[in-house]
C-alpha cells in the first residue's frame, strides 16, 4: 500500500488518515497547526470518499478561512472542493456557483494550485449547462494562459472541447471547429492515444456531416472506427456505426448504409441476437427489392392502359376508399367514446374510494389533535399564569421550576406534532425516502444526545452495546424518527432508577437493534391492537400523560418502508422489548482493516 499524504499538513500514514482536533500536533517538533485542522479534516473525508459526511467539513472549512486573514489558498481550495462535491452529486448549477466563488478568490493569488484542472472543470460545467459561449471563453483563456508541458493530453482535450463549442454555438463557426479538431488529432496522435483519436474523429465526422460534406464525414468516421477497434472503445462504437449509416445513406450508398446500420443494431442488441438481426436485415432487403419490382410493374401497366380506363378505375377506387374510410372513422369514434366513458367511470370510482380514505384519515387526525393538543396547551396556559405570578412575587425557584416544566411540555408537544406530520404525510403517500449507507452506532448516538437530560431527571441507567462498523441501508430521517419514538417511550414508561438496554447484533444480511426497558409494560389488550390504525390505543406513562400509540404505528410504517421489520414484546409490570431489523450493507473488522459485503 502506498503511503497517503495530506497536501497541507504533510502527514504520512499507511492506514486511514486520522481526523484532527484543534489540539492535534501538526509537526514533528511539536508545533501546533490549528489553522490547518478544518482543511485537513475536509481533505481526509474526500480522500476516503466519505461523500455522505464531507459536506459539513467543507462548510466548516469555508467558514473558518472566510474569517481568517492570509488564508486565500485554503479558502480557494475549500470552495473548489465544494464545487467538486456538488458535481459528484449531479448538482451542476450549485457546483458552478461554488467554482465561480473559488475563481474570485484565486484572482488575488499569484499561482493558485491546480489552476489548469480548476479552469477546465469550470469550462466543462458551463458546456454541460449549455452555456457554450461562456465555456468557449474559458477554454480559450485556459489554452492561452497556461503551460501544458506537464500534461500534453489535457491540451488535446482542450482543443477538442474548443472545437465542440465552435460547432455548437449559435453562430456555428465550422472553420474554427475544424481547425481545433485537427490540432487535437495532432496531439493525441503524438501519444498514439487510440481511444481519444476515435472520439475526435467521430466529432470531426459529425462536423462534416452537418455541413453536408458526406465524403469527408465518411473518411473520418471510418478512421474513428479503426481507432475504436484498436482501443476496444465499445461505448462510442455504436455512435460510429449509426453515424456511418446516416452518412452512407446521405451519400447514396444504400447497401453500405444498411450494413453499418446492422452493425449498429448488433452493437446494441449483443452478439447473442446477431442471427436474428441479420435475418431481419435480409427481410428488409427483400421487402425493398419486392417494392421496387412492384413499382416497375405498375409503371409498365400504367403505360399500356388508356387514359379513360385509368380515370374510371381511379374514380371507383376513390369512391370505395371514401366509403370505407367513413365507416371506419365512425367505428373508431364510437369505440373511443365507449372506452373514454368506461375509463371516466373507473376514475370516478377510484376517486370516491380515495376521498373516503382521506375523510377517514382527516377525521382521525382531527380527533388526535383535538385530544392530544388540548391538554398540553391548557397546561402551558396554566403554567404561564404561575410563571407570571412568580415573576411578580420575585420567586426565582418557582420561575425556574415553571420554565423547566414549559420546556418539557414544549419538547413533548413538538415531538408529538412531528409524529403527526409524518403520519399524515404517510397517509397521503407524501413521504420522501432517500436510502443510503448509515453507521448504526452514530445514528443511535445522535438520537440519544437529545435524551441525556430526561435520563438524568429520572435517574435511569442506560447500557449501550453496539459493535463498531455496522452499516445499514436506510433513510436517515425516517430511522431517526423511529429511534426517537422508541427511546422516548422507553424513558416515559420506565420508572425512576429503572434500566434501559440498547443492543445490536448482525444476522446474515440483517442488523438487529434491540431496545429493552424494565418499565410499566403494556397490557395484552392494548398490545393486540396497538398496530391497528382503525382503533385508538391509549395508555398513561409514569407521569400520568396519555399516549395514543400513534408513534409506534409510525415507527412500524417507517421501518417497513426502509425494508426492515419491527417486533414488539411486552408484559405489563415487567417492561417492553422492541426489536428492529435493518437491511445490512457491510460489517467492518477494524482489527484486520478488512470488510465483508453481505
Amino acid at each position: 500500500m502506498l503511503k497517503q499524504q495530506c497536501p497541507i499538513c504533510r502527514h504520512h500514514t499507511d492506514k486511514q488518515l486520522p481526523l484532527l482536533t484543534d489540539n492535534t500536533k501538526g509537526t514533528k517538533d511539536g508545533r501546533q497547526k490549528p489553522d490547518f485542522v478544518p482543511f485537513h479534516n475536509m481533505h481526509v473525508q474526500l480522500h476516503e470518499k466519505q461523500y455522505s459526511d464531507v459536506l459539513p467539513y467543507i462548510l466548516g472549512s469555508i467558514a473558518t478561512y472566510s474569517e481568517t486573514p492570509k488564508n486565500d489558498t485554503l479558502l480557494y481550495l475549500s470552495y473548489y472542493a465544494k464545487g467538486s462535491f456538488y458535481t459528484k452529486k449531479g448538482l451542476k448549477d450549485q457546483s458552478l456557483v461554488s467554482m465561480l466563488e473559488a475563481e474570485k478568490i484565486s484572482k488575488n493569488m499569484e499561482n493558485p494550485p491546480g489552476s489548469v484542472g480548476f479552469y477546465s472543470d469550470i469550462a466543462n460545467l458551463l458546456f454541460e449547462l449549455s452555456k457554450y459561449e461562456e465555456a468557449l471563453q474559458y477554454y480559450l483563456n485556459l489554452l492561452h494562459k497556461n503551460d501544458f508541458s506537464a500534461n500534453k493530453k489535457l491540451q488535446g482535450a482542450v482543443y477538442n472541447n474548443i472545437a465542440r463549442c465552435y460547432a455548437t454555438i449559435e453562430s456555428h463557426d465550422y472553420e474554427k471547429a475544424e481547425s481545433y479538431y485537427k490540432k487535437s488529432l495532432d496531439f493525441y496522435g503524438a501519444f498514439q492515444d487510440s481511444l481519444n483519436l476515435a472520439a475526435v474523429h467521430l466529432n470531426l465526422g459529425d462536423l462534416y456531416f452537418e455541413q453536408y460534406k458526406d465524403r469527408l464525414a465518411i473518411v473520418h468516421l471510418k478512421k474513428a472506427l479503426l481507432y475504436s477497434d484498436a482501443s476496444d472503445a465499445a461505448d462510442i462504437k455504436d455512435d460510429i456505426y449509426f453515424n456511418l449509416s446516416l452518412a452512407m445513406e446521405s451519400a447514396g450508398e444504400t447497401k453500405k448504409a444498411l450494413a453499418f446500420y446492422k452493425k449498429y443494431v448488433e452493437q446494441l442488441e449483443g452478439i447473442w441476437n446477431r442471427d436474428r438481426i441479420w435475418g431481419l436485415a435480409e427481410q428488409e432487403k427483400k421487402f425493398i427489392v419486392d417494392k421496387k419490382q412492384t413499382e416497375i410493374k405498375l409503371l409498365e401497366k400504367e403505360a399500356k392502359l388508356q387514359k379513360m380506363l385509368l380515370e374510371a378505375k381511379r374514380l371507383q377506387s376513390n369512391t370505395f376508399f371514401s366509403i370505407a374510410s367513413a365507416l371506419l372513422l365512425l367505428l373508431l369514434i364510437g369505440l373511443y367514446s365507449y372506452r373514454q366513458r368506461i375509463k371516466k367511470n373507473r376514475v370516478i370510482a377510484m376517486q370516491n374510494l380515495q376521498l373516503d380514505e382521506l375523510n377517514k384519515t382527516k377525521d382521525r387526525l382531527f380527533s388526535i389533535i383535538a385530544h392530544d393538543l388540548r391538554t398540553p396547551v391548557h397546561l402551558l396556559k396554566e403554567s404561564n399564569l404561575k410563571l407570571k405570578n412568580a415573576f411578580i412575587k420575585k420567586e426565582p425557584s418557582v420561575v425556574e421550576k415553571q420554565l423547566d416544566f414549559n420546556i418539557r411540555m414544549t419538547e413533548n408537544t413538538y415531538s408529538m406534532l412531528d409524529n403527526l406530520l409524518y403520519w399524515s404525510l404517510e397517509q397521503k403517500k407524501g413521504t420522501f425516502f432517500k436510502k443510503e449507507q448509515l453507521p448504526l452506532g452514530s445514528i443511535v448516538e445522535q438520537v440519544l444526545m437529545n435524551y441525556n437530560d430526561a435520563l438524568i431527571m429520572k435517574n435511569i441507567a442506560l447500557v449501550k452495546n453496539i459493535p463498531e462498523g455496522i452499516l445499514i441501508y436506510a433513510d436517515s430521517n425516517a430511522i431517526k424518527i423511529v429511534l426517537r419514538n422508541i427511546i422516548d417511550n422507553a424513558i416515559k414508561f420506565t420508572h425512576e432508577e429503572g434500566n434501559i438496554i440498547i443492543d445490536a447484533h448482525v444476522h446474515e444480511n440483517q442488523a438487529e437493534l434491540v431496545i429493552q426497558d424494565n418499565g410499566m409494560g403494556i397490557n395484552k389488550t392494548v398490545l393486540d391492537t396497538i398496530f391497528n390504525s382503525a382503533r385508538e390505543t391509549r395508555q398513561k406513562d409514569t407521569s400520568g400523560r396519555i399516549s395514543t400509540g400513534l408513534g409506534l404505528e409510525l415507527c412500524r410504517i417507517m421501518t417497513e418502508k426502509n425494508g426492515g421489520e419491527l417486533f414488539l414484546e411486552s408484559e405489563e409490570g415487567k417492561g417492553t422489548t422492541v426489536r428492529i431489523l435493518f437491511e445490512l450493507v457491510k460489517k467492518i473488522d477494524y482489527g484486520k482493516n478488512t470488510y465483508t459485503d453481505y
